[in-house]
């Protein structure tokens, strides 16, 4: 071991005495701490005139070092190194603001490389506690949990949510709008519409005698035709307009700025694309609909009558036609 000259020697000392200090004092107020968190890893040290980190070995052991693993003196690059490339700018200039005495201390979160190559996520704390005479930074001590856990339940809670919200969205038969939703997407256009002062036809289609192939094929193969023509009206539609299924075989089409001349010419595609399929069941199925175009002085109920009542000239007249 080489011999240290006597700056080296004093620096050693002040190192020494300065983490002495905090140590100190860490033990005095922890008997008054209460970490509200699990995971706590302990806390940190570092000595910024030796760039030497003192930890509690937890903090490594949670990314996979054992103490043989680790240099002599632990550098604090050691550990942001490790931080994840998307993370590392935004925890370097958070603990730079800090040690500018910009922010009273930094606190951040950042996944950190594990020795298996994994990743762990680390909610960190710190703040210095000594400066010298020009301010710069001298010591810092800080605080570190592993949050893995609480990340990855988050993740699970918000992948739950949106499936929650697709379900409460999208009508898993016909992988439509359900009927709430597609009414909540006609409110809205209804506004944009009135707002913008373009055009908002809607469509309805209703599949013809449906409730006679429910009693006459049953409920597997019913469903399976209404699956089919949710899966036609979508098709037709693509992702220019936007289409639910508003009751049991009765499906709403709605056409943000398109006249009636295009919601007709969509209607029929939709009509004749459904009469040239072939179905489960032996029969041919038809559909038949109606068309309005919203009016801003009436009321979305009153809008959806209009329609109705069209839809219900089509099925008098014998079914699979449209009504304008």
């Amino acid at each position: 071991m080489k011999e240290l000259s006597r700056e080296e020697l004093l620096m050693q000392v002040d190192s020494l005495n300065r983490l002495n200090k905090e140590l100190l004092h860490t033990i005095q107020e922890s008997e008054h701490l209460e970490y509200g968190w699990t995971g706590n890893l302990g806390q940190w040290f570092w000595d910024c005139t030796t760039n030497e980190v003192e930890f509690n070995s937890l903090k490594t052991e949670s990314i996979g070092y054992r103490k043989e693993d680790l240099p002599e003196k632990v550098p604090y690059q050691f550990f942001t190194d490790k931080i994840h490339p998307e993370d590392k700018e935004e925890v370097i200039r958070a603990m730079k603001e800090h040690m500018l005495n910009n922010i009273p201390m930094w606190e951040v979160k950042y996944r950190i490389q594990a020795k298996d190559g994994s990743w762990r996520v680390y909610q960190d704390r710190g703040r210095v506690t000594e400066r010298d005479e020009n301010g710069a930074p001298l010591f810092l001590k800080g605080i570190v949990f592993d949050v893995t856990k609480e990340e990855q339940e988050r993740e699970q809670l918000a992948v739950k949510n949106k499936n929650l919200t697709t379900q409460i969205k999208v009508d898993t038969l016909t992988n439509l709008h359900t009927r709430s939703s597609i009414i909540v997407e006609l409110a809205k256009c209804a506004n944009k519409a009135k707002e913008k002062k373009y055009p908002l036809s809607v469509i309805f289609i209703k599949i013809d005698k449906y409730s006679k192939y429910e009693e006459e094929f049953g409920l597997l193969l019913s469903e399976e035709i209404l699956k089919t023509t949710g899966q036609l009206i979508k098709s037709v539609i693509q992702e220019k307009y936007v289409a639910g299924r508003y009751r049991e075989s009765v499906f709403l089409i709605l056409l943000e700025n398109a006249l009636k001349d295009e919601a007709y010419k969509i209607a029929e595609t939709v009509r004749q694309t459904v009469l040239e399929t072939f179905f489960v069941i032996p029969n041919q199925v038809s559909v038949s609909g109606g068309i309005t175009i919203y009016d801003p002085s009436e009321t979305i109920s009153e809008m959806i009558q209009k329609v109705s009542a069209k839809l219900e000239v089509a099925k008098k007249n014998g079914g699979n036609q449209i009504i304008q």
